[in-house]
């Protein structure tokens, strides 16, 4: 990956205990101490829960070739380095220092294209589909986000899983903050930027949606003058996504004929849900036939269409990709358990989102009528000044498009708003286990949906 001689250009460092003459090649960069291997670099990050420093010692005990460390070692450690052969170099920053070495080792493979995405939500979705795609296209040689690592440790830890072997990337960049993307976008070096949506999202540090566009929007910006900028057509902040795109090509995707790719989604038809891809250029149109429901996932489909469109993925090897797509855990995930269908869809929540999910379960009890509904509705969080007003209206949306449901609010928040329309309310998932039980009967459908953090999933029966 590295030679231990190469690290000090790259970071800016000074060694404390120096490699040894002609350096050492690293066997790679690992920055939790649980997984480093031999001869790997170990940089001890300052995060916010835990301090990397603190596990050093885990890293030499496992082999680790040099510590990259931004505080001071004692002379006990700096002689156990030395004693062991292992280099320590010293940095101001050792997260920089990691996405300094990301960043370089993401240029050495400037050939291979590199879809970045971000959105407010369903950017994992949208990544899977495509992800999905891309192996159809180019079997065994696509790297794609593992997990749930969109962050500023997930990324670069992605970025450095590049080899010559792949022939395309798929990286998924999330932000709560203003200026996130940017760093998440210097670090990757995409060629294409897709925006999947701009929602309701983390409005406590971006205000407005406005906000959110301007910061999803950097990630245009960050692309190279010949990079391509897909965004979805009818967005209401079109308008700033087009300035942060510049002079780049635009392709856009979207439910109206003005979209580059088109798609209309046509629910379920006995044997799997159906949706219309079409492509406005080729003047071509292919249905496709899955397994996942929701006028949203089919947007989403569309999304990852038009960026498999622009590396030159055929039509229908994007709808042979999209028919086999498997989501991750917790988004839409069903399963039945004594004989009643739990939809877990609890792995993090906005107005935008939860409108959707409500909008497909609606869907649902169209083709199963007379079926029992129990829909459970937890915090959506980091919404800021909007929080009350966006859960009053998701709860009187819930009420609207399902008036047969049992809606459970669980959370401060959403407790808060469902005092004013007369919904049942708990504190928090635990304290509502007992009523949701109860009301889980066979036959019938339970939604779960609200942030991670609010745990819904621990309702789901053994």
């Amino acid at each position: 990956m590295f030679t231990l001689n190469e690290l000090r250009s790259i970071t800016g460092g000074r060694w404390l205990v120096a490699p040894a003459l002609g350096g050492t090649e690293l066997s790679g960069i690992q920055d939790d101490s649980r997984y480093v291997g031999p001869g790997m670099l170990f940089p001890a990050i300052l995060g916010e829960t835990a301090d990397g420093h603190a596990f050093l010692g885990d890293a030499i005990a496992k082999g680790a070739a040099g510590v990259c460390v931004q505080a001071p070692l004692t002379r006990a450690r700096l002689a156990e380095c030395r004693g062991r052969g292992v280099a320590v170099l010293r940095v101001p920053d050792t997260l920089r220092a990691f996405h300094a070495l990301a960043a370089a080792h993401r240029r050495r493979f400037p050939q291979t294209p590199i879809i970045a995405l971000t959105g407010s939500s369903g950017k994992t979705s949208t990544r899977a589909m495509l992800s999905a795609i891309l192996e159809a296209a180019f079997p065994g040689a696509v790297l794609s986000t593992a997990g749930n690592t969109n962050n500023h440790f997930g990324v670069p830890r992605n970025v450095l899983r590049l080899g010559p072997a792949h022939r395309i990337a798929v990286l998924e960049l999330g932000t709560n903050h203003f200026g996130e993307i940017a760093t998440l976008a210097a670090i990757v070096g995409a060629d294409i930027g897709l925006i999947v949506n701009i929602g309701p999202a983390h409005l406590e540090a971006f205000g407005d949606c406005d906000g959110v566009a301007r910061e999803k929007g950097v990630l245009f910006e960050s692309l190279s003058p010949a990079g391509v900028a897909i965004m979805p057509a009818e967005c209401e902040q079109a308008a700033i996504l087009r300035r942060k795109a510049g002079g780049r090509r635009v392709l856009t995707f979207g439910v109206g004929a003005g979209a580059d790719v088109r798609v209309e989604y046509l629910g379920w038809r006995g044997d799997g849900y159906r949706a219309t891809l079409s492509w406005k250029a080729a003047g071509v149109s292919h249905d496709l036939r899955w397994a996942i429901g929701g006028a949203h996932q089919a947007m989403n489909a569309a999304a990852a269409a038009a960026a498999a469109t622009v590396v030159g993925v055929a039509p229908e090897v994007i709808v042979a990709g999209l028919a086999g797509t498997v989501l991750p855990g917790m988004r839409m995930d069903r399963k039945t358990v004594a004989g009643v269908c739990w939809i877990n869809d609890a792995y993090n929540a906005n107005p935008a989102s939860t409108r959707a999910a409500l909008d497909w379960v609606a869907e649902l009890l169209e083709a199963a009528p007379g079926a029992s509904c129990l829909v459970v509705l937890g915090d959506m969080l980091e919404l800021g000044t909007v929080a009350r007003r966006a859960h009053a209206d998701v709860l009187a949306h819930a009420l609207r498009v399902l008036p047969g449901a049992v809606v459970v609010a669980v959370g401060p928040l959403m407790s808060a708003a469902a005092a004013d329309c007369g919904v049942r309310s708990f504190p928090d998932a635990a304290a509502a286990g007992d009523f949701v039980r109860r009301h889980a009967v066979p036959g019938g459908l339970v939604l779960l949906k609200g942030s991670h953090a609010m745990r819904l999933e621990g309702l789901l029966p053994g």
